[in-house]
């Protein structure tokens, strides 16, 4: 993406952002001066969908903490910290606005880009590193009902390395059990355009004469479509866990791309965590 549409796309941001501040009254915007904090460990079992595909079980760390208006965490792990209906982003987070049923959240987050020697298969040898870089996000909740919601997220490059943007829509159904414990199912699809998908899935010329593998150019469209289901519980004041499954799949030129080993994959994690506030 050239300096002009990056400068452009910043600016609608920063004016979105503006433009939210000033219509949200005081009370809409969670000014909170805790330091609630969340640790634990998680487990999951994943298979990527280009390159290496074997299935894989990893297992780590998960954190989240509240410092005043600003949340810090790993994927999946600030939802731990408060239950609540918010769409709620890993990385560094803020809620820009609240009403009732329009929730309004802005964030940080690190890609790691991809290194294809990483995946030890000759067909990739040759082909360029996908640099990391720092993404900015605009994540906007609507609570549709009493047990659905959605959301729509709005994924940017902000270094200029060619990350492009990407658009990421969901709805999620939650079912209480009990006053301590809940399921919620999930369905997703993302769409992004040509800088994103020619970075992520194509193949320039020069990586097809390295590589041996035919070049491959795509331009913008919808990329994935998933489902998921996951079940939370408070198993005390302090302690909380949770386990899920998922499914995603490639769609239309991505699901074509040579990196592409495979259409659909599997997922599931379990974790438990603690947290110093209920």
């Amino acid at each position: 993406m050239s300096r002009r549409p990056r400068v452009i796309a910043g600016a609608l941001l920063l004016a979105t952002c503006a433009a939210a501040a000033q219509e949200s009254r005081p009370d809409d915007v969670q000014l909170e001066a805790s330091r609630d904090y969340l640790i634990g460990l998680s487990v999951g079992s994943s298979r990527d969908p280009f390159g290496d595909s074997e299935q894989k079980v990893r297992a780590g760390g998960i954190w989240a903490f509240q410092l005043g208006r600003f949340r810090f965490a790993t994927s999946g792990a600030s939802a731990l910290l408060y239950q609540g209906r918010e769409t709620v982003d890993s990385g560094v987070s803020t809620v820009l606005a609240r009403g009732d049923r329009l929730s309004l959240n802005t964030s940080l987050s690190i890609d790691e880009g991809r290194d294809w020697a990483d995946e030890k298969d000759p067909r990739f040898d040759g082909l360029p590193k996908i640099r990391a870089t720092v993404r900015g996000r605009l994540t906007a909740g609507y609570k549709l009902s009493e047990r659905w919601s959605g959301s729509l997220r709005a994924s940017q490059d902000l270094l200029g390395r060619d990350g492009g943007l990407r658009l990421d829509a969901g709805v999620v159904y939650r079912h209480p059990v009990s006053s301590q414990t809940h399921w919620d199912l999930s369905f997703g699809a993302g769409w992004a355009n040509r800088t994103y998908r020619q970075t992520h899935y194509g193949i320039t010329p020069a990586g097809a004469a390295s590589s041996g593998l035919p070049a491959y150019a795509l331009g913008g469209g919808f990329d994935t479509v998933s489902i998921g289901w996951r079940i939370t519980s408070a198993l005390s004041a302090r302690w909380v866990a949770y386990a899920g499954v998922g499914a995603s799949q490639l769609q239309g030129a991505v699901r074509r791309s040579p990196l592409a080993t495979t259409a659909t994959t599997y997922g599931a994690t379990a974790g438990i965590a603690y947290r110093n506030r209920r």
